[in-house]
């Protein structure tokens, strides 16, 4: 059994242990911010994803469409359990400060994985809009014969019946213009058999031309810059993903530094639960020594007893909080090393702290109108969905479409020597033509021999209701997507009223604590000393000690609730990248391929 004096000196290494602490974090007022000539967190670059690029060849394409079910990665990814059950308890518990825990996040945290992929997958959709002006190559071949009943012999000659055999070829390319004109170019080919006769003295007859077709619009699917529209909306569309990113990466940053802070709190709240325990099981100590004495009653030693067994219910109730806690700061930052079996166990290293920095509303407001990345992706959605208005709108004009062409012929064949008269007699050959098909394509280059042709095509659709609806839809959409970037701007406002004021209410509160922890702990002292002269019960003293612990749970809240608070300022204003030292990595967007040069 302890004495008096002991007793004393023992509740007093306890106080001035809590002391110390709550001076520590005090003392720690950047303890947790950033070192600016630290090298900074990288967030994952969403370039640096390869699915982008990761295109099959031919033969892998053919493969997969000719094998029953699904790729070999596909039911790989069906049957993986790789990140189940990864929570178990594993020794020895890592202490990793907040940055540490950011820089693990951020390359682990699998929400964040996902979202990485939205730039990738907008990036898709520009180069499907510059595709468009990629050039097609076609080509052609087939091979027919047709015979019918001859009419007359000067197309089949003396025979009955009249037959063609053709072989057809063609090449060709197909290209559309920035002025959103399409240009061909067509090189065909045809030899034809047939009854030799007066219509067909050429046996085998090659025919060849070569020629360009311009169909140029001058209403419709016309305009400044039309053709890259598309193209321009997709690059739109990709900024403003990258801008969701950026937002996508603050929350999970915010979200780690709140869920570190519960951890830093639920341990300390544990270390005070355990340091009541000890109070009060001291106080039973010297209970069940008076009593045994004769100087308390039996009911003395009752209450204190009771009041044991509550403090280990309350230790048992924040070791389990602070197992909960962790298990949500593992779970986020998802990091393991190597083949460890489970997630990285950790438990924080910094305590959280109080940055006296000044907190303005007006300032705050002006930081968010210009850093917010959530902000910024309305801006950009509206800005998108007014240019695929004007797409839109466009389509109401007529359709009105300059065509020209230009092309140049070539004919040669055998001279199937075809008698007519009387007395019969060969009919005559044009001199110049050849035999062979190269001689065919030698009269391309002649330039004696050619075809032009011009005009325009003029399309009026009489209620044109589709292209009405489609511009009525786009103009709905972009009402659409200026409320919501109202809204997003009253959201945004209201978060960062809230946590101005927040913040504003936590310093209050953190100085209103400190100072009532100090009473709380003078007033201990002071009845513990009544107690030991008789002046007060062990229900009174019991009651003080009740006071002091929550005084003391209190503060380690209210440092806690500043630290995350400050946290969700900077996030609501735009700043909490920058003040963790966080960088998000742009690469250049795609870039504009040579065919859409021209």
């Amino acid at each position: 059994m302890l004495d008096a004096n002991t007793a004393h000196r023992r509740r007093g290494r306890t106080m001035r242990a809590s002391v110390i602490f709550v001076v520590g974090l005090a003392l720690a007022i950047a303890a947790h911010a950033e070192d600016p000539t630290a090298p900074p967190n990288r967030a994952p670059r969403p370039r640096d994803v390869k699915l982008l690029d990761e295109i099959p060849d031919y033969g892998a394409v053919l493969h997969h469409q000719w094998r029953e079910g699904v790729p070999d990665d596909v039911t790989a990814a069906e049957e993986s359990v790789e990140a189940y059950g990864r929570l178990l308890d594993v020794e020895p518990v890592e202490a990793l400060s907040l940055s540490d825990c950011i820089g693990l996040t951020l390359q682990n945290n699998t929400d964040l994985q996902i979202q990485k992929l939205g730039p990738v997958s907008a990036a898709t959709y520009v180069r499907r809009a510059w595709s468009v002006f990629d050039p097609r190559f076609v080509s052609e071949l087939s091979r027919d014969r047709i015979v019918t009943p001859s009419v007359t012999f000067l197309t089949a000659g003396y025979s009955t019946s009249l037959y063609a055999q053709n072989l057809n070829g063609s090449l060709g390319l197909r290209k559309l213009l920035l002025t959103g004109g399409q240009l061909s170019l067509d090189w065909r080919n045809t030899r034809l058999r047939t009854n030799p006769s007066i219509a067909n003295t050429l046996l085998p007859r090659y025919t060849t031309t070569l020629g360009f077709t311009l169909v140029q619009p001058l209403l419709r699917d016309f305009g400044w810059d039309y053709s890259r529209l598309q193209v321009r909306i997709a690059q739109n569309t990709e900024e403003a993903a990258y801008r969701q990113y950026e937002a996508a990466i603050a929350n999970i940053v915010a979200e780690v530094e709140r869920r570190y802070w519960i951890v830093a709190a639920t341990i300390e709240n544990v270390r005070v639960q355990r340091q009541g325990l000890e109070l009060a099981q001291e106080l039973l100590r010297q209970n069940e020594g008076k009593y045994n004495v004769g100087s308390l009653p039996q009911t003395a030693v009752l209450e204190a007893k009771a009041e044991v067994a509550s403090r280990e219910a309350n230790v048992i109730r924040a070791t389990n909080a602070a197992v909960v806690a962790r298990d949500a700061l593992r779970a986020i930052i998802n990091y393991r090393a190597g083949d460890a079996p489970a997630l990285l166990n950790v438990t924080p290293r910094d305590k959280p702290a109080v940055v006296f920095a000044p907190v303005d509303l007006a300032s705050s407001l002006e930081s968010g109108l210009r850093h917010r990345p959530e902000l910024q992706a309305a801006r950009l959605d509206v800005h998108g969905r007014g240019l695929q208005r004007k797409v839109a709108e466009n389509q109401l004009l007529p359709r009105l479409s300059l065509i020209g062409q230009l092309g140049v012929n070539g004919l040669a064949g055998k001279d199937a020597a075809v008698l007519f008269g009387t007395p019969p007699s060969p009919v005559p050959v044009n001199p110049i033509l050849g035999t062979t098909y190269g001689d065919a394509l030698g009269l391309l280059y002649d330039g004696r021999f050619y075809n032009y042709g011009v005009g325009a095509q003029l399309e009026i659709p009489i209620d044109n209701a589709q292209a009405k609806a489609d511009y009525a839809k786009a103009n709905i959409d972009f009402e659409q997507s200026r409320l919501s970037l109202r809204k997003v701007e009253e959201t945004i406002t209201l978060e960062i009223k809230t946590a101005v004021t927040n913040l504003q209410s936590d310093l209050k509160n953190v100085e209103a604590t400190r100072i009532a922890r100090e009473l709380a702990e003078e007033n201990v002292r002071n009845q513990r000393a009544r107690y030991d002269v008789g002046l007060a019960t062990t229900k009174d003293l019991i009651d003080y000690q009740d006071r002091l612990t929550r005084a003391q749970f209190l503060e380690l809240e209210a440092l806690t609730r500043y630290a995350t608070d400050l946290a969700e300022l900077r996030r609501a204003e735009g700043s909490l990248l920058q003040a963790r030292n966080i960088v998000v990595d742009r690469t250049a967007g795609e870039p504009t391929p040579w065919w859409a040069s021209f």
